[in-house]
């Protein structure tokens, strides 16, 4: 990377932000039904299965298309293909518009499924350039960065989405949509002005190394504690507003700003565990993920059981810095246990893992939640999946950077 490699302050962050920009609207949309909840079930005459599903569909649709993303990624132009997927967006985001405005569930949840796809190549293609971008000594802190563009995203929809209901709570889509495809102008200026090639300069997988890297134990694994971080993280994120207005009488938009904070808190976390690996840790991406967990079961525990307003925003601080912690580097770190060549075929493989578990924890704590009428069962089943998380934490796989840094790369691995 020539006069790269001392800096990421240089024409390579403008290409990063503008990614992240892109994302986090591309989030924004996926999360804001959560957001008015009760507006959608009375509109719509379905039940909290139902609504959750409008989230869960659009996750589903990650999950199904992740890989071959992935596949398309390593051996075409991404910021194209990003451009692809923002027109995908803004077709999406109108039709739900018009589904919603005409209480039409079924069109709106293909409408949403389709919105996952597209979505999808945003966060893989962003997860890719800047791994790409960047070398072994600051890939974590990039990466982990660019990570923050999914709970700010949350955030957003969560704080917006109330706000914008006042004219029909379908019109948040419309406006996402003509941000992202805004937001992407500018990204295609920045990667024109960009010296380092935004999509990776690498030989293309032969298929026997494409099926060895999706079998790969090591990505699997990585894969996991994914899946148990992202299914945690949404389930409270999808829930927490129906909660305090149900438990704590708020309304609803004032539970909408409360609980940003949970996602919120990623914004921090995220680069927080990209930078922690990368310095303190030395580039060991195992201990944050560790730690991770140690702080957030608990965490959750308290979270079920506290019942005082104030105390209940410190937890839930807490919770939300904690359980992302993990998530700010799971994409470095599948990166690094493939060769370079197979580097977003990794990335997908447990990006789509780790949506499979933002989609089914919703699913399942909706059926929870139906069966038992009660919050418990929701909060029940984030304790045990982080406890689960924790132990698997203690024997997950360290990739050895050494071969990197000397400018060979982990072929031998598979």
């Amino acid at each position: 990377m020539g006069e790269h490699q001392d800096g990421w302050l240089d024409d390579r962050l403008p290409v990063v932000v503008t990614l992240w920009l892109l994302t986090t609207v591309g989030y924004a949309y996926i999360i804001v039904p959560s957001s008015v909840l009760p507006l959608v079930r009375e509109s719509m005459s379905i039940g909290p299965f139902a609504a959750s599903a409008l989230i869960s569909v659009t996750l589903a649709g990650q999950v199904l298309s992740n890989v071959p993303v992935g596949v398309l990624l390593d051996r075409y132009h991404n910021v194209r293909l990003v451009g692809w997927a923002t027109a995908g967006l803004l077709f999406v985001a109108v039709w739900g518009w018009y589904a919603a405005s005409a209480d039409a569930y079924w069109s709106l949840l293909g409408s949403r499924f389709l919105g996952g796809i597209v979505t999808v190549v945003m966060w893989t293609a962003g997860i890719t350039v800047t791994n790409g971008l960047y070398d072994v000594g600051r890939r974590a802190t990039v990466v982990g960065f660019f990570t923050t563009s999914a709970p700010a995203g949350f955030a957003l929809g969560q704080f917006t989405g109330p706000l914008l209901a006042t004219d029909g709570w379908g019109w948040s889509f419309v406006v996402y949509g003509v941000a992202c495809a805004g937001i992407y102008v500018a990204l295609t200026f920045a990667a024109r002005h960009c010296a380092t090639p935004t999509t990776p300069q690498t030989e293309t997988p032969t298929s026997d190394q494409f099926r060895r890297a999706l079998v790969d134990r090591q990505v699997w694994q990585v894969a996991i504690l994914a899946f148990i971080s992202f299914s945690a993280f949404l389930v409270l994120t999808n829930w927490m507003p129906s909660y305090l207005v149900a438990e704590f009488d708020y309304s609803l938009v004032f539970s909408g700003a409360f609980v940003a904070l949970f996602p919120a808190m990623g914004i921090a976390s995220r680069w927080g565990g990209g930078v922690l690996s990368d310095t303190w840790f030395d580039g060991r991406r195992r201990p944050v993920v560790f730690w991770s967990f140690l702080v957030a079961t608990p965490a959750f525990v308290v979270l079920a059981l506290v019942s005082d307003p104030l105390l209940l925003v410190v937890v839930l601080c807490v919770a939300g810095l904690s359980i992302q912690l993990g998530i700010g580097i799971f994409f470095a770190y599948a990166r690094e246990i493939v060769p370079p060549s197979l580097s977003a075929t990794a990335v997908s493989v447990t990006s789509a893992v780790a949506v499979l578990g933002a989609t089914l924890g919703p699913l399942v704590t909706g059926a929870l939640f139906e069966y038992t009428d009660s919050y418990t069962a929701v909060f029940g089943y984030v304790i045990v999946l982080s406890g689960i998380g924790l132990v698997l934490a203690r024997t997950a796989p360290e990739p050895s950077l050494e071969s990197e840094r000397q400018g060979t790369g982990p072929e031998q691995q598979l």
